[in-house]
Order: C-alpha cells, then sequence, then structure tokens
C-alpha cells in the first residue's frame, strides 16, 4: 500500500506538470510565432518481487514471466512541437515569416539568438531591430560584379548588425545605351528622323542629346548622336575687328574655346559700327559648298556662317561692312561639348567619324564624316546588321561641367535585332540607358531571399542588406529564453546560415507575421485528460488511506 501512496503521488506530479504546459500554450494562443509544448510520461523503475525463469529441461516445466511492481510515473519529455502554421498579414515592410524552416538570427552583442518572431523594426539610428533592442543579422558589404557593374551583397562572411542609416547611391555615368522600336518604311530617302534621348555624367547631371536616323536607301538607315540646345545654358562672346569688307566677302572668326560644330552653339551674330549695333539673321552649315551657294544668295540684313568643327568659323555678311567695324558672335555655353567622332564636318577634320563601305566594293556608300553607326534591315524589315566602326564618346565642356567625359563602347551601343525593325508604319524608337543620378534611400522592401530592396530618391533601387537565416540539424534541442527566442544548446547542432530559400531553408514572406501553432481544441481535450488523470491519482491516494487506516483499526 505504501508503493501505491507514491504512485499516486508521483501521478500527481507529473499531471500537474502537463497542466503547466498546457496553461502555457493556452496563454500563449496569440502570441507571434509561438511553438507550443507537449508532454509524454514514462514509467519510473518496477521493483521485481520474483525474476522471469526459464522453461526446464527436464519435468517439462514452462518458463515463467517476472513479477514486478511499478513505482509511479515521471515525465519522459517536454517537447517544442516545430509544426508550421499559418501567417497574418500586416502589410507592413518590416514585418517577415518564414515559409518553411529555419530562424532570424539577432543579438544583443554578445550572444546570437534564434527566433520564429519577424516583428523587426528600424530604430532612430537606422539599425533593423527585434523588439527589446536586439539587432537582426545579416550581410550588408557591398559588391560590384566587374562584368556588368551590378552592386549585390556578399553573403559569404559572418553576419552582422543590419544598419539602414544614411544609405545613399552615387551616380553612374551613362556607359549603355539599348535601342528598340521602328522606323517607319515609308520614309522618303534622305529625309531625316528625330529621336531625343537623357544621358548622365559622372557627377549625375542629365544632358539631353539627339539621335537623328536618315534613311540612304531602301532597308539602309544611318544614325548619329548631336547633343540637344540646353535651357537657361550660359553665354560667351567672341569679338573681332575688322576694316572694309565688301559684301559677301568671308571673314575668319577665331577665339572659340571649343570646337564649334552645331547651329545651336550661336545664339546671336551683331556688327557693331561707328553708327550704332546691327543685328544679322544668319544660317549655320557645316559643308563648304553650301556655305558658297548661300554666300551668292545673300540679301541685305542677312549672313551665313560655316562651322567644320575647328574653333575657327567663317561668316559671311549680305552687307558691306565699313571701316573699324566689329564683329560679334554670342556662343551658348553648353555642357556638352560635341561627339566624338565629330559629324557634319568635313572629313579631313581630325576625329570625323570613319565612312561606311556596305558593299565591300571599297568605296564609301556613306562619307565620312556623316553617321555614327548603320542599320541594315531585311527585305522581311527585321534588323540584319548594326554597324559601328568606332566607341563614341560625349565631350564635356570644361569651362561649365566638372565631370568626365561620358564613354560608350561601340558594343554597348545595342539595337535589339528583335525588337528594332522596319515596318510600314509610325517611327516609335525607344532607348534606354544605365546611368543614373546620385540618390538617397526612401523606402526599402524585402523579398523572399531575404534581400533588402533600397528605393532611392534617383528613381533606382538596389540590394542593400540580405538577411541571416540559421537552420539546425535539431531545432527541438534550441534553449527557450523567453521572449520568443531560443538558443544553441548542445543537441541542437551547430547552426548553419545563409540566406533565404537556399539550402532548405525556407523564404521569406514579406508584411506577414507567423501565427502561434497552439491548437485550442487540442489544448482543451488535454486539459480535459489531465484533469481526470490528476483526480484518478488522487483517489489512488485517498484508497491507499482507507486500507491503512482499516488496517491500524484491526488492534482494536
Amino acid at each position: 500500500m505504501m508503493r501505491s501512496l507514491y504512485s499516486g503521488i508521483s501521478g500527481l506530479r507529473v499531471h500537474q506538470v502537463q497542466m503547466d504546459v498546457i496553461g502555457n500554450n493556452i496563454a500563449n494562443v496569440n502570441t507571434v510565432a509561438f511553438k507550443s509544448s507537449r508532454v509524454t510520461f514514462q514509467e519510473i523503475l518496477n521493483q521485481t518481487l520474483r525474476i522471469a525463469s526459464a522453461p526446464s529441461q527436464v519435468g517439462g516445466r514452462g518458463g515463467t514471466n517476472p513479477q514486478q511492481i511499478g513505482l509511479g510515473v515521471s515525465v519522459g519529455s517536454i517537447d517544442v512541437l516545430h509544426t508550421s502554421t499559418g501567417v497574418q498579414r500586416t502589410d507592413r515592410a518590416t514585418d517577415l515569416a518564414i515559409d518553411g524552416e529555419g530562424f532570424f538570427m539577432v543579438s544583443d552583442g554578445t550572444n546570437v539568438y534564434y527566433t520564429r518572431a519577424g516583428n523587426f523594426d528600424i530604430d532612430v539610428l537606422g539599425n533593423l531591430v527585434y523588439p527589446g533592442g536586439l539587432r537582426v543579422l545579416g550581410w550588408t558589404t557591398l559588391v560590384t560584379d566587374p562584368i556588368t557593374g551590378a552592386q549585390y551583397v556578399d553573403v559569404t562572411g559572418t553576419p552582422g548588425p543590419i544598419n539602414l542609416s544614411n544609405l545613399s547611391m552615387s551616380a553612374k555615368a551613362t556607359d549603355m545605351i539599348k535601342f528598340e522600336g521602328n522606323l517607319d518604311a515609308n520614309v522618303d530617302v534622305g529625309e531625316q528622323v528625330q529621336y531625343s534621348f537623357s544621358v548622365f555624367d559622372s557627377l549625375g547631371n542629365e544632358h539631353k542629346l539627339n539621335y537623328i536616323f536618315t534613311k540612304q536607301a531602301p532597308n539602309v538607315w544611318s544614325w548619329k548622336i548631336v547633343p540637344a540646345p540646353q535651357a537657361g545654358a550660359g553665354v560667351y562672346a567672341v569679338e573681332k575687328s575688322v576694316g572694309a569688307t565688301a559684301a559677301k566677302t568671308p571673314v575668319s572668326i577665331d577665339g572659340a574655346n571649343r570646337p564649334i560644330m552645331y547651329g545651336q552653339d550661336i545664339k546671336s551674330l551683331s556688327v557693331v559700327t561707328g553708327s550704332g549695333v546691327n543685328q544679322y539673321q544668319f544660317t549655320v552649315v557645316n559643308d563648304q559648298d553650301e556655305f558658297n551657294d548661300r554666300t551668292s544668295a545673300l540679301g541685305s540684313g542677312q549672313a551665313v556662317i560655316l562651322v567644320n568643327g575647328t574653333q575657327t568659323v567663317q561668316v559671311a555678311f549680305g552687307d558691306a561692312l565699313p571701316a573699324n567695324s566689329t564683329v560679334r558672335i554670342e556662343y551658348n555655353d553648353f555642357a556638352v561639348s560635341h561627339v566624338v567622332p565629330m559629324v557634319d564636318v568635313p572629313s579631313s577634320q581630325s576625329g570625323t567619324a570613319p565612312g561606311y563601305d556596305i558593299d565591300g566594293d571599297g568605296i564609301a556608300d556613306i562619307p565620312a564624316g556623316q553617321a555614327h553607326g548603320v542599320l541594315i534591315f531585311g527585305q522581311d524589315g527585321r534588323l540584319l546588321q548594326s554597324l559601328i566602326n568606332s566607341d563614341i564618346t560625349i565631350v564635356m565642356n570644361p569651362g561649365v561641367s566638372g565631370a568626365a567625359d561620358i564613354f560608350l563602347r561601340r558594343e554597348n551601343m545595342q539595337f535589339d535585332p528583335s525588337k528594332f525593325t522596319q515596318f510600314a508604319g509610325a517611327t516609335t524608337v525607344r532607348a534606354t540607358g544605365n546611368g543614373y543620378a546620385a540618390g538617397i534611400l526612401s523606402s526599402i522592401s524585402i523579398d523572399s531571399e531575404g534581400r533588402v530592396i533600397g528605393y532611392y530618391t534617383n528613381g533606382q533601387s538596389r540590394e542593400d542588406a540580405v538577411l541571416a537565416i540559421a537552420s539546425f540539424t535539431n531545432p527541438g534541442g534550441l534553449n527557450k529564453v523567453g521572449n520568443n527566442l531560443y538558443q544553441q544548446s548542445t543537441n541542437s547542432g551547430y547552426p548553419v546560415y545563409g540566406r533565404a530559400g537556399i539550402g532548405g531553408r525556407g523564404t521569406i514572406i514579406a508584411g506577414a507575421l507567423e501565427m502561434s501553432n497552439v491548437d485550442l481544441a487540442k489544448e482543451f481535450t488535454d486539459m480535459i485528460v489531465a484533469q481526470r488523470g490528476f483526480q484518478a491519482n488522487s483517489r489512488i491516494i485517498t484508497v491507499a488511506d482507507e486500507m491503512l487506516q482499516e488496517l491500524v483499526n484491526l488492534k482494536r
């Protein structure tokens, strides 16, 4: 009877432990990412009254089983159930859930903890933090791909705190342009189509360029790049004193501090005489023969200017200039000076764009100085060839911009054969470049691989950090330390960390939180079982006590 008393006591103890576990589970029914526990019981040591005996070799007696009395029950294990559960959407950028195996890593600066709860925030210093101030761990070191120039986060080192403060993106000069669209096949030979596009220099300044497509022959187009006029540009003036000059006699004007090759470079033309200032209407040409033709047809108050890529221009006036006249030319001081190789200048000029021999007969079908590239289409309207003889440099005006020249390799001026066509229809040319201005971080998002994507004020995005996700051989062996945190134990195994979605680690669900996996129906059922078990064990003690009372009463 004394054994039964102590068996009953052990039963009360273990069912009390079971109720403690059930109570904790129910209390955490709404705790973020809480993992419920269960209790399993096991029998305590048995007292052997008689050992087992083997069958007798003589007399034909059979064997007997042992006679043992159990000494009660004990707690076999308290297991944490790392079963998956649903998620609750919050649409908050820093609320994260893990869909699959793994744990977030957080640190107090000394110890590393692991958690399934992803209710993170960003503190005043820009740290990604867990409730209580623990810093979320990951990788933030940016490296640049030497081939593509793309930046990404190196995830090969030891994870460290993620800080998103003062993040900025340096300006990137344009070094690649891709063209898509259609050139109208019905355009007449010699007709031009102009398209404007922006490029960025090394300081992040935006510059407009004009891409001019010229139909040279059926299915053959040339193209060239010309700087577009810039609103609000500065102006500088060049003056030259001349003697009496007959009408239509060319005058050379020197003194420009950069090559003059575009009509838009010249803002105004005037002549200062003793009787006042005379403004002239002018036409700019690039060809000597055209200059001569226009000169012969000049009227009063008219002028023609020849520019050919040098710092000297020729001017012819429709009026005779009196002695002691001063010719004054105002130039637009644009940030972009010119484009090399140069177009629309005599082929003898240094840096002139090369000519294009399309049919291979040794004669340039498109003369030097007229085009940067040539597009040849098939009879089906598809692009067959894109010819570019040299790299292209957008030369900056050093007096206006402190940026480096914009350099475009010829292989980086790309016309997509599958997306650039010549069909009958509207001309719709589109160009995309990879340059951009400088920017600062304005917002973030986190993708399924745990990459923190930063969105910047310059319209660009970049991978700025990657969250570390740890996995364990035996996650049930982790130690609970409160606050939804776990620590490594001797039976959990070592953490294996890396990017989410790789190596068996789950993916990240952004804008959601993992819910508790407590099953209330099961917990209430277990509560009933625990209550009845506790009652039954208390009856063991009661009955054993009554039996002892009867034994004591025998002596009366």
